[in-house]
């Protein structure tokens, strides 16, 4: 059996409208809206990398729904922000320096 990391590259994320997908060929089980936008992922990458999505899936899984809804209303940068924060945990390599995340992280 094949072995393939989920969203390994970037172009495994695309965007339709107001959502982004991660098209692995894995149904999503995860949905976090962030603003307007939605992003439709799986639990694994965000839990095994985030101790805050772990502690935010874990209080919405308490509501017995198969797929797990997680709001996110006050993060800096907004959708930006989080698309940034989603590649980091799909193991997406990514450039971080000053200029390229005070932009991010300053609300407009």
């Amino acid at each position: 059996m094949a072995c393939m990391k989920l969203g390994s590259k970037s172009d495994a994320f695309q965007r339709q409208g107001q959502a982004w997908f991660c098209t692995t060929g894995l149904p999503s089980d995860i949905v976090v809206e962030v603003g307007e936008m939605s992003f439709h992922l799986h639990k694994f990458p965000l839990l095994s990398r985030s101790g805050v999505m772990e502690r935010r899936t874990a209080e919405a899984s308490k509501e017995g729904d198969d797929k797990c809804l997680i709001e996110i209303s006050d993060l800096p940068g907004g959708d930006k922000m989080f698309e940034l924060v989603t590649k980091f945990c799909y193991g997406v390599k990514l450039e971080l320096t000053a200029s390229n995340m005070s932009v991010k992280l300053c609300k407009h």
